[in-house]
């Protein structure tokens, strides 16, 4: 999903990692509020396939160039079959469930709401809000049997284990670094695929790493993966000397550690924080997304006095003297990411 900015925000009450999730799926909803209700396989007019073509994938992949909707449909039809191999997980989910419901489903929560943008990004869905604001994605009729009989074929298999693996790894580098080049996994990618049509399967690798993380573009047109909890990519990425992508040699402890987004170093502070928040968080609020906030405040190298003040907001009661005992230790211990100073133990 494409990161919105927020530059000009300094409180970090503002920027923590639950605040931004929030924010990104209403930009989300939004957007899909104002997607066309007809699928690119309907009568179209010159409008109707002009906006279509707006937000779709392939208005970013054209640059610059217009299609028409004959020109659409060709190119939907000749690729759903391998694309259906590359949808990012929750993409997956929501295509099988409207393939067993007859071709439509509703939005469970807002978790699906990036997939479903994904998706009609793809031209092969279309959103309605119907009564009580309830929110129906349906995949064109058109394309109901090709994608049926592309589950069923073998490579529709082999590629989703790879999808798979790929997609716990990068979410391990996400934890570890904070951002990604996609040049970086796509390259990796790349020496894996021993099949044909190579330039396809890079463009839908591009879209599946767009449907599956948060991400932004450089002026170049290049895709940057951000952990979620990333308040502000430019700041990072200015502090470094170069966007050049690297391939990057990590340990076995290192990649589990980041698979479960907690480090071996890191699991005694953040116990220690989880224990303190039990019972003092107000109750509108999660004790562990108050804990992830903290965290991820930490890995970007935020102060101590600005990881109490989000604290005290998320508290019902007074900070203990255990409690900010436990958020020093929290803010000591957790990994800094790439660009981010260390702690310092005075």
């Amino acid at each position: 999903m494409l990161r919105i900015g927020i530059s000009g925000r300094e409180r970090w009450c503002d920027k923590i990692m639950s605040v931004l999730k929030e924010q990104q799926l209403e930009a989300c909803q939004d957007r899909l509020s104002r997607c066309p209700t007809k699928d690119i396989f309907s009568d179209l007019c010159e409008d109707e396939s002009a906006q279509l073509f707006s937000v779709s994938y392939y208005a970013k992949e054209c640059r610059g160039r217009k299609m028409t909707a004959q020109e659409l449909r060709a190119l939907v039809r000749c690729r759903v079959e391998k694309e259906a191999c590359f949808l990012s997980p929750r993409e997956d989910d929501l295509v099988k469930r409207m393939l067993m419901d007859g071709g439509e489903t509703e939005l469970r929560d807002w978790d699906e709401i990036s997939a479903a943008e994904a998706l009609i990004s793809r031209l092969w869905c279309t959103l309605e809000i119907v009564e009580d604001e309830r929110a129906c994605l349906r995949l064109s009729p058109t394309l109901m049997e090709p994608v049926i009989n592309a589950m069923s074929a073998p490579e529709y298999a082999q590629v989703r284990q790879m999808i798979f693996s790929f997609d716990a790894t990068l979410h391990s580098l996400l934890y570890l670094s904070g951002f990604l080049h996609a040049a970086v996994p796509m390259e990796h990618f790349r020496k894996q695929w021993t099949g044909e049509d190579g330039a396809v399967v890079r463009l839908l690798v591009a879209r599946y790493l767009r449907a599956a993380f948060d991400y932004t573009e450089t002026p170049q047109g290049e895709i940057l993966l951000l952990h979620p909890g990333l308040a502000e990519p430019e700041r990072l990425l200015s502090g470094l000397s170069g966007l050049a992508p690297t391939e990057v040699h990590l340990t076995r402890e290192m990649m589990l550690g980041g698979m479960n987004e907690l480090l071996p170093e890191e699991r005694a502070s953040c116990a220690a924080m989880r224990g303190a928040l039990q019972g003092a968080v107000r109750p509108e609020l999660d004790e562990e997304d108050v804990l992830e906030d903290l965290r991820m405040m930490a890995k970007q190298g935020a102060s101590f006095p600005e990881m109490r003040e989000v604290l005290e907001n998320a508290l019902c009661v007074l900070p203990s003297p255990r409690m900010l005992d436990c958020l020093s230790q929290l803010h000591l211990q957790t990994v800094r990411w790439m660009g981010m100073e260390p702690a310092v133990l005075n």
